[in-house]
């Protein structure tokens, strides 16, 4: 039964790959798109087509896109799920707390914060909470040792969400920076070296195939530098949140993690216990660094496990309804006197969930209104059909776009004939400059049609295509230039 309500939820939610929607595509989750149409046509990541997310994530892509184009994404994005809500039951019945609060904490940011789906965050969640379990597990336990049999498995979600985006490992990393420390305050010393070498032996399992499979194929480099170097570069050049500038965003953005310290600081001076000081300072961690981050509300999906947690944690007390009623009883003078703590911190916690729930349900108004309300998902398609008729099919795979959001790829159903084939500007930073070496490409391949925004200014693209390209369609959104080599 939770599993089908989760399909539809997903079904509802999830405006960048859901059936319901089929025209209405995010920036980011058409570069995904455009990038696992391109593997499953034989094209490289990287090489011929590249972005700065890892290649396990690439590689999910591209098998939900095998399975059946976007909606095999969606359908893969539903799987993810149900996998997140089994790990959600499994870390609720640890705490002996109700699944269904847990859930609905769960439920309630993830589909505010994944910003109608398709983003790295989301597929890395399942690994998240899958190892997240296994963690709490033991520091909530009083075994004196940890098998290193889990620890493999821990540096295999490592590797894998390494190889997925880096930032997303930052959970997982503090909860096994909290084992080692357990470990090494109890002298245990072999069994930590065992858990050490077992994590890396896991970690390697899923590192050494990835590296030598783009080593076999020349593309190591190439894929090392979008993984991991490139992202150097494009988080030194981000613009770090200024909270002053939108306090309630901010506050909404952050309530969560606030909610989540005030639980596990409650149930950790209340009861002790390795894993509330784990979990709070896990916290503390997590939501540290998404202060020096941008402010993208996707990059707050970290938060989400550590949210839901906190939600099995306080168990019973999360319900409003719990919340309240002993504070009647109070106020009436019925029964003995009780802390308040519990009370806050339940009350806070169930008003974060239900404040989510309604941005989560005015959020879906948007790919509704685009796709059913104004058709101007539809007209923004068709905008582009009608602009791309005019290339001949034989000449599709020499198509190149610039400055352009790779939703215009992905509404003309062609593959990019250049690696750096969208948001050129944006992506360009001090290690590269993607605008530069995009211009030689022009300059030097003359690729056979050229694609750009209407009121595009850059002067050195303009004389680049005054020189050798003709205009042969306009509208206000777009021009086309076909190739001219006698107009040099």
């Amino acid at each position: 039964m939770i599993y089908g309500v989760a399909i539809v939820l997903m079904l509802i939610c999830s405006g960048y790959t859901s059936p319901l929607y089929p025209h209405y595509i995010g920036v980011d989750s058409s570069i995904f798109l455009t990038i696992a149409k391109g593997m499953v046509n034989g094209k490289m990541p990287y090489v011929d087509l590249f972005d700065h997310k890892g290649p396990v994530f690439f590689s999910m892509e591209a098998l939900g896109y095998f399975l059946g184009g976007r909606t095999g994404v969606f359908l893969f994005q539903c799987v993810l799920f149900c996998i997140d809500l089994f790990f959600i039951d499994r870390i609720a019945r640890l705490f002996r707390s109700d699944f269904l609060t847990a859930t609905a904490a769960f439920a309630s940011l993830f589909f505010t914060l994944f910003q109608y789906g398709d983003l790295t965050e989301e597929f890395s969640t399942p690994l998240i909470l899958s190892a997240m379990y296994f963690e709490l597990k033991f520091l909530k336990s009083d075994k004196a040792l940890h098998e290193p049999g889990f620890s493999f498995f821990y540096g295999i979600i490592l590797g894998l969400l390494a190889f997925i985006r880096l930032n997303n490992a930052v959970i997982h990393c503090m909860l096994i920076f909290c084992i080692v420390l357990v470990l090494a305050g109890r002298k245990q010393y072999r069994n930590l070296v065992q858990n050490i070498h077992f994590g890396i032996l896991g970690l390697a399992a899923v590192a050494i195939p990835v590296c030598l499979y783009y080593y076999m194929h020349g593309a190591l480099y190439d894929m090392l530098y979008g993984t991991f170097l490139h992202n150097l570069g494009y988080t030194k050049n981000s613009s770090h949140i200024s909270m002053l500038s939108n306090p309630l965003k901010y506050l909404l953005l952050f309530m969560p993690g606030i909610c989540s310290l005030s639980v596990f600081l409650y149930k950790w001076k209340k009861e002790g216990g390795r894993v509330y000081v784990s979990l709070f300072f896990t916290t503390v961690l997590t939501y540290g660094l998404l202060v020096y981050t941008n402010a993208f509300r996707h990059y707050f999906m970290l938060g989400v496990p550590l949210f839901s947690a906190a939600a099995a944690v306080i168990g019973g007390e999360t319900s409003l309804i719990s919340a309240l009623r002993p504070m009647k009883d109070r106020f009436l003078r019925k029964g003995k006197s009780k802390p308040y703590a519990s009370y806050i911190v339940s009350s806070l916690l169930t008003a974060v969930t239900i404040c989510y729930m309604a941005v989560s349900a005015f959020s879906v108004w948007e790919p509704v209104y685009w796709t059913y309300l104004s058709d101007r998902a539809f007209s923004e398609y068709s905008q582009i059909q009608t602009g791309v008729s005019i290339i001949p099919e034989e000449e599709r795979g020499s198509v190149i776009a610039y400055n352009v959001q790779a939703g215009f790829y992905y509404h003309a159903d062609i593959l990019p004939c250049y690696r750096y084939f969208a948001l050129q500007k944006w992506m360009t930073t001090e290690r590269l400059n993607v605008s530069s070496i995009f211009m030689d490409y022009i300059k030097t391949s003359h690729p056979l049609w050229v694609i750009t925004y209407a009121g595009e200014s850059d002067e050195e693209l303009l004389n680049i295509l005054r020189g050798n390209y003709t205009p042969v369609f306009s509208d206000d959104q777009y021009l086309i230039y076909r190739y001219q080599a006698q107009k040099n």
